[in-house]
Formats: structure tokens, C-alpha cells, sequence
């Protein structure tokens, strides 16, 4: 049987979520993971458990279709399944039936849809000469034995994670928990052969910025709250999420809310808020929001925006004590290490600020202080930085004695 190979094969299929990870020069093909095989922690040894039609365990929540609804027609759709089908049995090869456009555009949609569906690392397209006809060829790096562990242990992961949320929790709530559970429990890890699975996010604890969005999307699907999972750039390719509140759309940036810097080198226990729940323009301040593989839906909503759902908005001068008192305050009830509050303009921002000369600012807010110490029995310092100064937040940083 005689088959010729292209050198362009399916180019833009399976873009790669680099977050902080160059892309690599020779696209024959677009690599989402290093293709590194697993050894040890148990994870190579046979495993049976499965469900669905795939070869590995799927548990159910990891799948995020939002997108793929509203934008495949109903032929696209079927293609989807079809793919879903044959990365699931783990076929090598399927012969291509719609225009290699068509079926990128729906693959790409199920890598970042299909979030147990961990084991494809490279997707390429061959012309079969004896049969006349282009096939798509599949190439994987894990196991079905592998994969099913994994997602087994993400979904242990995961339960423990839920047994957190509380019956009077309302949809906002559940999502800041699992923000803010994913910032203090994972970083930011460019090498780990995992880092772009949710099993790389909520077990391993090291992720990009795709195992990121797609735990959070995992953690949302268990709760029942729509989402979808979003790809654009910022300095490198990138993936966030969105969610559906109150009938309106939100952006999520998890990863960005995790400090990478200096910041979190000093506080590795702070957690932000800037990207959390926040409209397209907000978002646009340094993302370019991405309409491939699926154009995401608009976000115009503020009502649930974090600063105006925490009442750590300040209009005007007068403002600015009281809103700082509920924010650290609420911010020392849980023991946290910052808390952020937004003026509504630039110039309200700098005039506040400029008063505040000293490292130390106890002096200033030493009512706070003594507030703190009187309800909650603790002793704490405060100082603040303008780290999102240009998007007029001050953020708070809590030292406890």
C-alpha cells in the first residue's frame, strides 16, 4: 500500500496553549505537550475501569460543550462525535471526509472541549495512493491504562474539591472558591509532561495556562454552572475561561490571577482578583480574545464583577476608608494575604495613593488594626502596591504577626 506524507499537515490544527513555552519552528504538525511518556507513580500499571465507548475511564463533567453547540452545523457536529469516537478507541488513522479546514477548526473544538481526552499528541494527514483518498493520522502519548488513572485521580481530586462547597454557597461563591482553591494549589509550570491536563492542575499541582482553564471548566461542570473555555493571546498563545451568571457572560483568568513574579516569590500564598468576573473590555486591557476554533459569547455584565459583588468599588474620595476597612477586614476574616479594592477613575486613584508615602501605612490605618485585633484576636501589618496600579487597583498586603 503505497502513501505519501505532506509536509503541511493539518497547520493550524491543535494549537498549541504555550502560555509561557515558545512555539516550536517545525510545524509539520502542532505539539500541545511535550509527547513525554509517563513512568511511575503507578500510573503505567494495568487498569480496566472505563465507561462511554473510549478505551480509558471518562468521568463524567469533563466535558465542556458550550461552544461546539452553538457553532458546529449539524454536519460539524457529527464530525466532532466521529473524532471524539476515534481518539477515544485511540485510532491511528480515519479517512478525512470534509475539506482539512472543516476538520481542524472541529478537532481543535474537542481538545479543548474533551477534557479527559489527554492522549493525542499529534494529528497529521496522509494521502493513501492505492485508495485515492487523505487520511488523518493520530499519534498519542499516553495509554489508555495511563489516561484512565489520570482522569481517575482527577476526579478524586475533584470530589474532595466539592465537599467544599456548602449548600448556602450561591453560583458566585462556588466560583471564587474554585479560584481561588486552584491559585493556592497550583503553579505555573512550563516542563510538567502534564501541565496542560487537568490531572496536571488538581493532582499534580504544576499547570499551564490550558490545565488552568480546564480544571476550572471541570470544577464549574460539577456545579452545573455554563462555561465555556476560551483561546486568544496576551504576549504568548493563552486559554481562560468564561461563565454564565445571572444571565450574563464572565471572564475568568485563573492563571493571570496567580502572581508569576517577584509579587508571588514574596507572598506565594496571595491570591487576585483582577480577572475575576470581569467584562470584555477588561479583559482586552492584555488579552486578544481568540474566534478560533468558536467565537465566544460577549461580556457585558458587572452586576457579579468581583469589586462590585465585594463592595470594594470606590467612587470618590470619601469612600476610600471605609471600602479599604470591609475589604482588609473581610480579607483577615479568612486569613488571606491581600486585599484589592478599584477606584472608578485614574485620576481618583493617584490622589488617594499619593498620600499613602510610607511602607508600613498601620499608622493610617490603625482603626483597622485594632478592628482586626478585636474581632478576630490577631495582631496584623499592612502595606499595599500599585502591582495593578495602571488598572486603578490598590492591592493590600496582610502580614500576620
Amino acid at each position: 500500500m503505497r502513501k505519501k506524507t505532506f509536509a503541511a499537515i493539518l497547520a493550524a490544527a491543535l494549537l498549541l496553549c504555550s502560555c509561557h513555552r515558545d512555539e516550536p519552528d517545525d510545524i509539520e504538525f502542532h505539539v500541545y505537550s511535550d509527547g513525554t511518556y509517563i513512568e511511575g507513580e503507578g500510573l503505567n500499571a494495568p487498569y480496566s475501569e472505563k465507561n462511554g465507548e473510549a478505551e480509558f475511564y471518562v468521568p463524567e463533567g469533563m466535558k465542556t460543550a458550550s461552544a461546539s453547540q452553538t457553532a458546529l452545523t449539524d454536519e460539524e457536529s457529527e464530525l466532532y462525535e466521529k473524532i471524539v469516537e476515534d481518539i477515544g478507541l485511540l485510532r491511528e488513522r480515519t479517512p478525512l471526509t470534509v475539506d482539512s479546514s472543516v476538520y481542524q477548526r472541529v478537532a481543535e473544538l474537542v481538545r479543548i472541549e474533551q477534557l479527559a481526552y489527554t492522549p493525542m499528541s499529534k494529528i497529521g494527514l496522509e494521502y493513501n495512493v492505492d485508495e485515492q483518498r487523505f487520511e488523518v493520522l493520530f499519534t498519542y502519548r499516553f495509554t489508555a491504562d495511563e489516561v484512565s488513572r489520570m482522569n481517575l485521580a482527577s476526579e478524586n481530586a475533584a470530589k474532595k474539591i466539592m465537599e467544599g462547597v456548602t449548600p448556602d454557597m450561591d453560583d458566585y461563591e462556588k466560583l471564587k472558591y474554585f479560584h481561588d482553591y486552584i491559585i493556592l494549589n497550583c503553579e505555573t509550570d512550563t516542563d510538567d509532561p502534564y501541565a496542560d491536563t487537568v490531572y496536571g492542575a488538581l493532582v499534580k499541582g504544576k499547570a499551564l495556562c490550558e490545565g488552568y482553564a480546564k480544571a476550572f471548566s471541570y470544577l464549574c461542570n460539577l456545579a452545573g454552572i455554563e462555561n465555556v473555555i476560551v483561546t486568544g493571546v496576551t504576549d504568548v498563545p493563552h486559554m481562560w475561561n468564561m461563565v454564565k451568571l445571572g444571565g450574563n457572560w464572565y471572564h475568568v483568568d485563573v492563571t493571570w490571577d496567580d502572581p508569576n513574579d517577584k509579587l508571588h516569590e514574596d507572598y506565594p500564598d496571595i491570591i487576585l482578583y483582577q480577572y475575576f468576573m470581569v467584562t470584555d473590555s477588561v479583559i482586552r486591557n492584555n488579552h486578544t480574545i481568540g474566534t478560533y476554533p468558536a467565537e465566544p459569547p460577549k461580556a457585558n455584565g458587572k452586576n457579579e464583577n468581583y469589586f462590585v459583588r465585594e463592595g470594594a468599588d470606590i467612587s470618590n474620595e470619601n469612600e476610600f476608608f471605609s471600602v479599604s476597612e470591609n475589604a482588609i477586614t473581610a480579607a483577615a476574616a479568612e486569613r488571606k494575604r491581600g486585599a484589592m479594592v478599584k477606584f472608578e477613575r485614574s485620576d481618583l486613584f493617584i490622589s488617594v495613593t499619593s498620600g499613602l508615602e510610607s511602607e508600613y501605612v498601620d499608622s493610617i490605618f490603625e482603626p483597622i488594626v485594632s478592628r482586626i485585633r478585636s474581632l478576630y484576636g490577631i495582631n496584623v501589618r499592612l502595606s499595599w502596591t500599585d502591582y495593578y496600579g495602571q488598572y486603578r487597583i490598590l492591592t493590600y498586603i496582610i502580614e500576620y504577626d
